[in-house]
């Protein structure tokens, strides 16, 4: 009597978690990344858009917004907040000295570092976008009252950390990883 053997179901499964499948699906679960990668876009193009009003950046308007919150940063304050490269940062740091709307000054408990802080003409332009800027994100989140906002901060908070880990174990030397079956039957046809 032979057993018979169920196909692989497809797509495969993108998480195991007993949360996100159900009947042996993880349909919901693809769908909150793609509306979590709709948002992300969505708040991207909005970035985009203020930057062109003043004339930079996205990620410059980013950095002018944030040191219009936190003055007397260093570059690392600014890579850890945006979850990139301090020479990501450095660079677009740098335009932004270069056009006279961030000023540089040395660390003084911490000579290998720098704090910046806006110029006038940064701050008059973080003036100027904010009637945009609010128009835009009084319509983005209208739908939040304080207990959603507040819950909403709350679970962000725990994604990015969980995030976080799972980024450091993809990053994580290891043994070498075989292949995926695909790409080792790829190989031997080539005969690689």
């Amino acid at each position: 009597m032979s057993m018979k053997i169920e196909p692989e179901r497809f797509p495969p499964l993108s998480t195991s978690l007993p949360t996100f499948v159900q009947n042996g699906s993880d349909a919901e679960f693809r769908a909150l990344i793609y509306e979590l990668t709709s948002l992300f876009n969505i708040m991207q193009r909005n970035r985009r858009h203020f930057g062109g009003h003043i004339g930079v950046s996205e990620t410059q308007a980013l950095i002018l917004m944030m040191l219009a919150e936190v003055t007397d940063v260093t570059v690392g304050y600014i890579a850890r907040r945006l979850e990139v490269s301090s020479q990501f940062v450095t660079i677009e740091v740098g335009k932004l000295v270069a056009s006279r709307l961030v000023e540089k000054r040395p660390d003084e408990l911490d000579r290998r570092s720098v704090r910046l802080k806006l110029t006038a003409k940064g701050e008059g332009l973080v003036r100027d976008l904010a009637p945009l800027r609010r128009k835009a994100n009084d319509t983005m989140f209208r739908s939040l009252d304080r207990e959603r906002a507040r819950a909403l901060r709350t679970i962000l908070a725990d994604l990015i950390a969980d995030g976080r880990i799972a980024l450091h174990d993809l990053q994580a030397p290891r043994p070498a990883r075989p292949a995926a079956a695909k790409a080792r039957s790829h190989e031997r046809r080539r005969g690689a």
